[in-house]
């Protein structure tokens, strides 16, 4: 007599991918093709019966996958070339997979000199992402901006990334600022960017920032403005 208690064998590795190839492909076409409303309500109706991990393994392989892609592109491709096929891939990129794409974007711009194309890409990574990568993303615009000659819209940026940065940029931030008020002839703003870096940091050159705040706080009395001391 067969022995009942016997273990059914265990399918094969081939069979395992087999039916997990066959899930990645069934939730695929369903984002594809129901981006809608209905859609994300299908998608928490899997949550229950764990297609919501399947959905995220999926997600997770094709951030993997636009990441492998990035690489190929800054190897092989330069200038314009490199920038329209980064285009390309963002337009497909998911949106875990947007900041990498968009940072590489803006490099190549910036490499090809095509300073618009990197002022848009700086900005939307801006406004697509948070915390350090935001405020990366704000002094990259800015800098643009800076050598476009939009100082004012680049003080503009400087200022708000400010409110929002924790305190490793706030120096890179003040000294942007600084710097970009004071050739913009903005005495008041430049004076400001280098009182809160004297406040803030513990710079070796702090001699040279007093200096500063010295030179532009006489200017500013000069021409009869009203400094921040």
């Amino acid at each position: 007599m067969a022995d009942q208690t016997k273990k059914p064998a265990a399918p094969h590795a081939e069979d395992k991918a087999a039916h997990a190839a066959e899930d990645h492909g069934l939730l695929a076409r369903l984002v594809l093709a129901y981006w809608k409303p209905a859609a994300i309500a299908a998608l928490v109706a899997l949550a229950g019966s764990g297609g919501m991990a399947l959905y995220e393994k999926y997600q997770a392989s094709r951030i993997a996958g636009i990441t492998e892609k990035i690489g190929k592109i800054a190897a092989e491709k330069t200038g314009p070339d490199r920038l329209a096929d980064l285009k390309a891939l963002l337009a497909e990129a998911p949106s875990g997979a947007r900041e990498g794409v968009l940072l590489e974007m803006a490099k190549a711009a910036q490499d090809a000199g095509d300073l618009p194309a990197a002022a848009l890409a700086w900005e939307d990574l801006s406004k697509s992402s948070d915390g350090a990568v935001r405020s990366l993303a704000e002094l990259g615009q800015a800098a643009i901006l800076t050598k476009t000659g939009d100082t004012a819209k680049a003080l503009q940026i400087l200022e708000k990334a400010r409110g929002t940065a924790s305190k490793p940029f706030l120096l890179a931030i003040d000294r942007q600022m600084a710097v970009t008020a004071e050739a913009a002839g903005d005495l008041k703003a430049a004076l400001t960017g280098y009182e809160r870096m004297k406040s803030e940091s513990s710079m070796q050159n702090m001699s040279y920032i007093d200096s500063k705040i010295e030179a532009l706080r006489a200017k500013i009395e000069a021409g009869g403005q009203k400094s921040n001391g």
